[in-house]
């Protein structure tokens, strides 16, 4: 594999778990042989990037345009020749099309959600729909799908790429959940997120009335947003609602669900590939998500955990009754969900992967 240079611009102004796999890949790209150089808009610490020999230089971008953030990094991919460059977010994505104009690097860009990608709506031009645009990576085959509803360029190309993580990063005791009243022989269902009206967390909670005579089985909700209605009427209503603990936004996250028995992803759509998922299989916990976003895309039936329907809190239910009452399935899944991290989730082979495709764009051009 021959020797690329890559410019990569995405914010990693905090360094912490949830840009660690992201980061992992430019780590690993440079590992591989690769030049690659990180701009960011801000930086908590340049540390693990300089360690590994990457430069990393600070734009002190805000604005989601910036004309001063565009010339310097149009001089930086022109002093530097850069072959790739990659940009992930809604204000890094419109800098990088803009300064990219005028020169010969290959423009990737990065797309982790199903929603939000309109034809009517002009700020989608200044992400993954601006026309200097050459190729899209996304997290999983659901969005790639959904992209390619959206481009009008035949030329654009769309992969999916898994965002790779690396089991040895889950060894997180296991949280002490008695803060919540929750005792150490309960079985928890835990669920992890940033709770808005798409994550579904209302048909959880209406699967809980059907549950009830689990005298055992404890609900946490890990996450902001789920103190608001309806969610706070659905506890109060449901005849277990004393035993659904709302643990709020919090930064043992991963301890939390290290010490669960099971993680519900219950969304309704927008999904990508929800880190929360790759992070319960990790702490070899089963899985049990509808079919929006990618979660299906990995999940084993019955062997990782289930794939249901959106929307149908009684399919919630009936599997969570399944794990409870088959505490030897829940135990014999345990290694299945493992070894989804170690080998198509691992963090190796999104590195590899992501080399392979910006070196087809590469030589896309040379056989033109």
């Amino acid at each position: 594999m021959a020797r690329m240079k890559i410019l990569v611009y995405s914010d990693y102004s905090k360094i912490n778990h949830s840009v660690r796999p992201e980061a992992e890949i430019w780590l690993q790209l440079k590992r591989m042989g690769h030049d690659v150089s990180i701009f960011t808009p801000a930086i908590d610490s340049q540390q693990p990037f300089t360690a590994a020999g990457i430069s990393v230089t600070t734009t002190h971008q805000r604005a989601k345009i910036s004309p001063r953030s565009i010339r310097q990094l149009r001089h930086a991919i022109k002093q530097g020749n850069y072959a790739i460059v990659f940009a992930t977010s809604s204000r890094t994505i419109p800098t990088a099309a803009f300064a990219c104009i005028g020169t010969s690097a290959k423009l990737v860009v990065y797309r982790g959600t199903t929603r939000g990608l309109k034809r009517r709506d002009p700020t989608s031009f200044l992400s993954v729909l601006h026309p200097r645009v050459n190729a899209v990576v996304t997290v999983s085959d659901a969005v790639s799908s959904a992209v390619r509803k959206k481009l009008y360029q035949n030329h654009n190309k769309v992969v999916s790429i898994f965002k790779g993580h690396n089991i040895e990063w889950y060894n997180d005791e296991p949280a002490d959940l008695a803060e919540f009243g929750i005792p150490p022989d309960a079985f928890v269902v835990i669920a992890v997120a940033r709770f808005r009206p798409s994550k579904g967390l209302q048909f959880l909670l209406q699967a809980s009335a059907e549950l009830a005579d689990l005298d055992r089985l404890h609900i946490l909700v890990v996450g902001s947003g789920a103190n608001t209605q309806p969610y706070t009427s659905l506890i109060q209503d449901s005849p277990m609602g004393s035993r659904i603990h709302l643990a709020g936004r919090r930064e043992d996250a991963l301890a939390l669900t290290a010490a669960a028995n099971v993680l519900v992803q219950p969304s309704i759509d927008g999904e990508g590939l929800p880190r929360a998922v790759i992070e319960a299989l990790a702490f070899g916990k089963p899985v049990i998500s509808t079919t929006a976003g990618g979660a299906s895309e990995i999940l084993e039936e019955g062997k990782s955990g289930f794939v249901i329907a959106p929307k149908d809190s009684a399919a919630i239910a009936d599997k969570i009754r399944l794990l409870y009452t088959n505490p030897q399935l829940a135990h014999s899944m345990k290694e299945h969900c493992k070894d989804l991290v170690r080998h198509p989730l691992s963090h190796l082979k999104t590195a590899q992967r992501y080399a392979q495709f910006f070196e087809s764009l590469l030589e896309s051009d040379n056989r033109e």
